[in-house]
């Protein structure tokens, strides 16, 4: 059993749900809807004529082919849009992806007709599942009719037959009730009822069978094989193997993308940042539904601005976690864009998705994970254009021993287990509290030992001391270097305090 899933008119659906048109695009798209007189031209033809309408344009005797200005002058309310192989492209893979639900084995047919092989899959099961695809492309502004059948040639019949909903086409001679979405119809009247011209053939193979009386793939396939061949040839035998379902076809599949992307170029330039998030959420709505339907969650988000003149902007976001909600990659993503600050108007833009299989995994009863993760990344990230994206991280410990020397680095996705086990008796000594900041002293000493310290809040003279230690690094840096003496003193009135000699002088450090 074979599936084909076909979007009819599709440079009109795809244009008419595009990102950024005015009312005439942002109707809804049903093609069965009261929609104003519209048409599509390709604006890269030599001379540019209608492609698709709408029902409205065509009731006022609008066709294809016609001229702009033929068009023009038998509607003059007539709408006249652009196609737009981006957004035909954006249509098409939401399409596959949807079909990519059903089986594995898909093929592209065109860029609005996908081929699912079900064999191996429970009819009842599938035929849901098809409603369900057909429903989610309903909300995503698309209609797209289906056809199941036992030849991927009769389901392909089948799926340009109707234009909304499902059609499943049986050997039963008898009519059945409707399943769901689905219209049944019998093999044997449905071949009768589709016009021969409606298979494909050559113009002078179809003149002939017209010739002949036969006008309908029913009445074709009715003729002897034999008669056929004799009579038609190569290609004639090729025709009757296809409509009967003897031809032996090899579907190619065709495999998903590691990445799933949406790009889109401004027919004008924009100089502002509304228009980039109501772009970005409509991004988002798409590529989430197609990564549902294909069980994959998004680990890696990068969005790429195009400008008028300058270099590009690149931003990067890895994911707190994995996931295909396309609501929590809005909030990150656009707190992200808000803080562009570009140097001419953006051009054009471009987003990437790295995705993978999704994985639940449990939580150990040790375990736990941040409430909402993608809340406290888009926090960081509004910390970040506030303060600078240099200055926000975790701190980690330089390894060259300089006190209070640190860098910043990323958060890292998963916190990995301590390479080291804590026990009693590991031994740290006695912790510090450093004084921020350190105490400006005046040491006085016997030989080469402190005997007496004060500053603010500390003075007395010296019981014991330990020392010195010496510390130095970066000597052959000009800025980074660094040297220090440490002692550690106990005073006669009680402390024990961490007296240390730089750059500028002797200080009180901390206290034990």
């Amino acid at each position: 059993m074979y599936a084909v899933f076909q979007i009819p008119r599709l440079a009109l659906q795809a244009v008419l749900r595009a990102p950024d048109l005015s009312a005439a695009g942002g109707a809804a798209t049903s093609l069965q809807s009261d929609l104003p007189p519209v048409v599509v031209v390709d604006p890269q033809a030599r001379k540019p004529a209608v492609l698709e309408m709408t029902k409205a344009a065509e009731r006022e005797g609008v066709l294809i082919g016609l001229s702009v200005p033929q068009a023009l002058a038998r509607c003059s309310e007539l709408s006249v849009l652009h196609r737009s192989l981006q957004a035909e492209k954006s249509v098409g893979e939401l399409l596959f992806s949807m079909a990519y639900s059903l089986s594995p084995r898909v093929e592209r047919d065109s860029c609005g007709e996908v081929l699912v092989d079900l064999r191996g899959t429970k009819q009842a099961k599938s035929l849901k599942r098809c409603e369900e695809i057909l429903t989610e492309l309903a909300e995503a502004r698309l209609q797209a009719g289906v056809g199941v059948a036992e030849s991927c040639v009769v389901a392909a019949l089948a799926s340009r037959a109707t234009v909304a909903g499902g059609l499943l086409v049986g050997g039963e001679e008898r009519e059945l009730p409707p399943i769901g979405m689905f219209r049944y119809a019998p093999l044997e009247r449905f071949m009768d009822d589709m016009p021969i011209r409606n298979v494909g053939g050559s113009d002078a193979l179809l003149d002939v069978l017209q010739k002949w009386g036969v006008h309908t793939v029913g009445a074709f396939s009715k003729l002897k094989r034999s008669a056929v061949g004799a009579r038609l040839g190569v290609e004639g035998l090729a025709l009757w193997d296809r409509v009967t379902g003897r031809e032996r076809r090899i579907v190619a599949v065709a495999e998903l993308p590691p990445e799933f992307e949406e790009s889109w170029e401004f027919e004008y330039d924009v100089d502002s940042v509304d228009p980039l998030l109501f772009l970005l959420n409509r991004f988002l709505d798409t590529l989430s539904a197609r990564m549902r339907a294909t069980c994959k969650v998004a680990t890696f988000a990068r969005v790429e601005l195009r400008l008028a003149y300058g270099s590009p902007i690149v931003l990067e976001q890895k994911l707190p976690e994995p996931t295909s909600d396309g609501k929590a990659l809005f909030a990150l993503l656009s707190a992200r864009l808000e803080q562009v600050e570009a140097e001419s108007p953006v051009a054009s833009m471009r987003l990437v998705l790295q995705t993978q299989d999704f994985r639940e995994r449990q939580l150990g009863i040790f375990e736990s994970s941040l409430k909402n993760p993608y809340r406290f990344t888009q926090t960081l990230s509004q910390i970040a254009g506030i303060v600078g994206e240099d200055r926000v991280g975790r701190p980690v410990l330089e390894k060259d021993g300089r006190p209070d020397g640190f860098r910043l680095e990323e958060l890292p996705a998963a916190v990995p287990p301590l390479g080291e086990e804590l026990s009693a008796a590991r031994l740290f000594g006695m912790p510090l509290r450093r004084f921020r900041p350190s105490r400006p002293a005046a040491i006085e000493f016997q030989g080469r030992a402190p005997i007496w310290v004060q500053c603010e809040g500390v003075s007395g003279f010296v019981k014991a001391a330990r020392g010195p230690w010496m510390h130095s690094g970066h000597w052959w840096e000009d800025k980074g270097r660094w040297n220090r003496v440490e002692w550690d003193v106990e005073l006669n009135k009680g402390g024990l305090y961490r007296i240390v000699k730089d750059e500028i002088g002797w200080n009180v450090e901390g206290e034990y």
